[in-house]
């Protein structure tokens, strides 16, 4: 169980949260933006037990009460999450959400309801969500986690507080994992070269033993000699879910990277994937500078546009064919 006193990396947005607890002055609606993996669901659930918690401590859960395990084990009657049905937060999730809320918390001082990827609302849910937000119900607290605030409607931003969350430090994602005794050292500081300040990615490459980094590599060198119908099938194969395509996307921009970086230097030293020195010095023969560039560049931009994507194959087709140099159906320019 994670409090607000467990949190590593956000002290802003925790020393706020606990602040407008201390002072009773929470704000009814809270918007929870930043990469992801980086912990708004760790913190949004830490806020709904320091709200809901029976004997809080400086303004934090206790952990040990009713309330807290209850929240811990996801029964309690007063915190509802939302998540994407399919690929959006349509508008009978906000109105199940939202019913029998207007005379407030039948039980205790507060009800929490948190939105996750709010981003992905539909406009009919946001603008239901927005006639809620206009006229504050007592003591419910709203919480909309995104990674893309832009998209959200921007009514609904300006009714809300907004707090950003930031990457953590390789030493502060290093010293979170450490804590939860599960991972051997060696591995802890390969995934924190590899994470991008994200825990959730850290996690991931760990639970999976490094799987998903060894098959963006994989099918880096896949796409590099693929025809138009194998880019096809690895589009298809590697277009499960939205999380997964984004992660592998990340660990192909970072070998991208480190091919460049020992192209342009030849130090092995600086490189995020530097079990795999050998491997990067032999693709540097094959790897122009300014393909490489093309790619990291062409990946950056498609993680922004799958995010939004609501056909996941589709995306990966698009992005897989410029990866393998096809701009178009009859258009080659790889190399």
């Amino acid at each position: 169980m994670i409090l607000f006193k467990d949190i590593i990396g956000q002290g802003e947005t925790i020393r706020t949260l606990r602040g407008a607890i201390e002072a009773q002055r929470v704000a009814h609606a809270h918007i929870f933006s930043g990469p992801k993996g980086v912990g708004k669901m760790t913190t949004a659930l830490a806020f709904a037990r320091a709200l809901l918690c029976l004997s809080p401590i400086e303004f934090d859960g206790c952990g040990k009460c009713n309330n807290c395990q209850r929240v811990e084990l996801g029964s309690h009657p007063e915190l509802m999450i939302i998540k994407p049905k399919g690929t959006s937060v349509k508008l009978l999730q906000i109105r199940d959400m939202s019913s029998g809320l207007q005379f407030g918390p039948k039980e205790g001082t507060w009800a929490v309801r948190i939105i996750d990827d709010a981003d992905t609302m539909t406009p009919e849910a946001a603008n239901s969500l927005l006639r809620i937000l206009e006229e504050p119900l007592p003591g419910v607290v709203f919480i909309l986690l995104t990674s893309r605030p832009q998209a959200v409607l921007p009514t609904v931003l300006s009714r809300c507080q907004q707090q950003h969350f930031q990457s953590l430090s390789r030493q502060q994602l290093i010293k979170l994992l450490e804590a939860s005794n599960n991972y051997l050292p060696k591995d802890i500081l390969k995934v924190s070269f590899l994470a991008g300040g994200s825990p959730g990615v850290a996690q991931a490459l760990l639970e999976k033993d490094l799987l998903i980094r060894d098959q963006a590599i994989s099918l880096t060198g896949s796409l590099a000699v693929a025809s138009i119908n194998e880019v096809l099938f690895l589009a298809e194969e590697y277009s499960s879910t939205k999380e997964g395509l984004l992660l592998i996307s990340d660990m192909m921009i970072l070998w991208f990277r480190d091919i460049l970086l020992y192209n342009e230097t030849g130090n092995a030293s600086l490189l995020v994937n530097n079990d795999k020195s050998e491997e990067i010095k032999a693709l540097t023969e094959f790897y122009s500078a300014g393909w490489l560039m093309t790619n990291i560049e062409t990946l950056e931009r498609a993680k922004s546009s799958l995010a939004a994507s609501a056909n996941i194959q589709l995306a990966a087709e698009s992005l897989f064919l410029m990866l393998a140099g096809f701009d178009s159906v009859n258009n080659w320019q790889r190399g």
